[in-house]
């Protein structure tokens, strides 16, 4: 059977958001589709994976279970978070990500590629008018993401640390342990309020060649994205 494979996709900045322009949203509920062959692949935008938080476990509905268009297709939880993922479009489930199984975290990591949630075959071809381009769905995106106040980051974080009233030179050590324990690769949002953080963060990623992705300041914090190389 012939799967709906995504294309190379270019990515457009909502606000602070990414979403690709070549697929279809549903922005109600947070999902986007691709079809192909009668087929829709499903996936949760990167609003929703940012706005969930952490995700440590996901389930779906098996190959064969047929749905109606905004049934549950599935749910996802995390430490402090649980919700659903509704289908776009009626049809028959023809294929889930199990790999989401064992790494429910690619819905964070690459909500758009490896994270994406399932397959559906669907019924009627003329449901898919429901589901917008990215130009029709940017106005709706944008009210969503300032209703939910969410700020994305060029990458999720694996570990975050929110260190107010510490000194800078206190949170460097506290981060050189948390890459100690850490695979190449890791990623931490790490947020202070020393005024001095900046620099020293530029600092520190020269020094130890690790990498500093992002930074900004929001009222008096800092926020940084650091990634272990």
């Amino acid at each position: 059977m012939l799967r709906a494979t995504c294309p190379k996709l270019i990515g457009m900045k909502i606000d602070t958001c990414n979403f690709p322009d070549e697929l279809l949203y549903d922005v109600a509920e947070g999902v986007w589709g691709f079809p192909v062959s009668g087929v829709l692949r499903v996936g949760i935008t990167s609003l929703l994976s940012w706005s969930w938080g952490t995700i440590s476990a996901v389930s779906f509905k098996g190959a064969g279970t047929r749905l109606q268009r905004g049934d549950v297709a599935g749910s996802v939880e995390g430490p402090r978070h649980f919700d659903v993922v509704r289908t776009p479009v009626t049809g028959v489930v023809s294929k889930t990500n199990e790999a989401l199984l064992g790494s429910p975290k690619l819905l964070n990591k690459d909500p758009y590629g490896a994270g994406w949630f399932m397959e559906v075959k669907f019924e009627d071809p003329s449901e898919l008018s429901n589901l917008l381009r990215l130009a029709d769905a940017k106005p709706l995106i944008l009210s969503r993401i300032h209703e939910l106040h969410v700020r994305c980051f060029m990458e999720f974080p694996d570990l975050e640390m929110f260190e107010i009233g510490t000194e800078c030179s206190a949170v460097l050590v506290k981060l050189n342990e948390a890459f100690n324990k850490s695979s190449s690769g890791t990623v931490v949002h790490v947020v202070s309020d020393d005024s001095t953080a900046t620099v020293e963060m530029e600092r520190w990623a020269d020094l130890t060649g690790n990498r500093v992705l992002e930074s900004m300041r929001e009222g008096n914090l800092y926020h940084f994205i650091a990634k272990k190389e």
